[in-house]
């Protein structure tokens, strides 16, 4: 049974936070505003705004409960203590992604031609990249390869999440690149994502001379 074709990430991701936080922020401060600026409504239609204002309150409340359930569902799966030998092996693969690079003060993350489906796998891929990075008790240059990496909409809260985790916490600078013949990238070029490797290492030195290593 073939896989059904997948939005791009950056597609994807852009739809989702419309839906469920762009827009409902959009409706409440216009109703917010002609409330502000048209002082002489009168009743019923100032109720008709403040109406309005209070239902896309709750769409909001509702799109927060889901982003904490998605990111946080498999953090207390983890905490129960519970293991198999099949999670074991799923840990192993995450880690043979995750590579020392001592002579550059890097690590190197390998998201290349990976499907990052649920939230779950995100949560399980990260466990590894922070339990590798806290094993040398120390903060490393990251440098990650997005090369066709697929990241669905369910997974993107939690992505996003753990991402920013690890650059905050554990990170001297993160570096992301992604090889010149991915369709995504040559469609919707990314500044912040570099067109190679080589490119990533260069830059890489750079934040080092900046930093005086």
């Amino acid at each position: 049974m073939s896989t059904p074709p997948q939005k791009p990430a950056t597609l994807a991701l852009k739809t989702k936070v419309e839906e469920e936080f762009v827009s409902p922020l959009t409706a409440v401060r216009g109703a917010l505003e002609i409330l502000r600026d048209f002082p002489d409504l009168d009743d019923k239609e100032r109720q008709r705004f403040i109406n309005t204002a209070l239902q896309e309150c709750a769409r909001l409340e509702k799109g927060v409960e889901q982003l904490a359930n998605t990111v946080y569902a498999a953090g207390q799966r983890s905490q129960s203590g519970q293991s198999s030998n099949s999670d074991s092996a799923v840990a192993g693969a995450y880690a043979g992604r995750v590579h020392i690079l001592h002579d550059i003060d890097a690590i190197e993350i390998d998201f290349s031609e990976f499907e990052f489906s649920s939230s779950d796998i995100v949560n399980e891929f990260y466990d590894v990249i922070d339990g590798m990075i806290e094993d040398t008790g120390r903060k490393w240059y990251l440098l990650v390869n997005y090369r066709n990496c697929s990241i669905w909409p369910e997974a993107w809260v939690a992505f996003a999440h753990r991402g920013k985790k690890v650059n905050a916490n554990q990170s001297k600078g993160t570096v992301r690149f992604i090889m010149p013949d991915n369709s995504d990238q040559a469609a919707n070029p990314d500044p912040n994502v570099l067109e190679s490797r080589e490119l990533a290492l260069a830059k890489i030195e750079e934040m080092k001379s900046v930093k005086g290593r």
